[in-house]
């Protein structure tokens, strides 16, 4: 379920999970916001994945182009879940949010740590819309990525040392319904055996395959060290 993993964590970027605390940029846009990013990976298919994300109700969801399920994300609680339309069913991914936001850390430099540098490198336009470019390097795990951030914090690019990419293909800032970005009713939460030996591992039926609930390799943001 790598691709999923790999969606999903472009999409915590694209909404701000949470706010870079030593860059001059937040990464949680200040209005509605809909969009359709592609993401790639070395040795991966390529990705598009669609983002609506609601300012006032600070929700986001993020659908990745194989149509089996998508991300709702709830930016105040930092409450992710994995819904699965085709089974009316949810289930509960706080690992990966928690996951998000510690390797994110690394890209961003949140909670004021003084090992992550972030240095601005001009502009350029990317799906019509200017961006400033930022380069954020962790010089203790050795690794950097590029940003190109919108002055009122929408993400429009992310490259990494690691040969990560994200990119804007298009965005609007329409008016997103609380109702598009939230569980539709009558969904019920699956749960999730575990697998005898390995804690915290389940898969997810209808997705795709298995996917691992915490402590995941692979599971970073791009230009993280977790995600080498």
């Amino acid at each position: 379920m790598r691709k999923l993993r790999l969606v999903f964590l472009a999409g915590a970027a694209l909404i701000g999970l949470p706010a870079f605390a030593a860059a001059p940029f937040k990464l949680v846009p200040d209005h509605d916001l809909t969009g359709t990013y592609q993401v790639t990976k070395p040795g991966k298919p390529t990705q598009t994945l669609s983002v609506e994300y609601s300012a006032e109700a600070r929700l986001a969801k993020i659908v990745p182009s194989n149509g089996r399920g998508y991300i709702l994300f709830d930016l105040a609680s930092k409450d992710a879940k994995m819904v699965m339309p085709s089974m009316q069913k949810y289930v509960d991914q706080p690992a990966l949010a928690q996951r998000a936001a510690a390797t994110q850390a690394s890209v961003g430099g949140t909670g004021g740590s003084d090992n992550v540098t972030v240095t601005t490198q001009g502009t350029k336009t990317i799906a019509g819309h200017d961006c400033t470019i930022y380069k954020s390097t962790d010089t203790t795990r050795g690794t950097s990525s590029t940003l190109c951030v919108t002055s009122d914090n929408v993400l429009l690019e992310l490259t990494s040392s690691d040969g990560a990419d994200i990119l804007a293909q298009s965005v609007s800032y329409d008016t997103v319904p609380v109702a598009d970005v939230t569980l539709p009713p009558g969904y019920t939460q699956l749960e999730i055996p575990q697998m005898p030996g390995m804690p915290g591992m389940g898969g997810a039926p209808g997705m795709g395959g298995g996917m691992p609930m915490q402590g995941m390799p692979g599971m970073a943001m791009p230009g993280s060290a977790a995600g080498q």
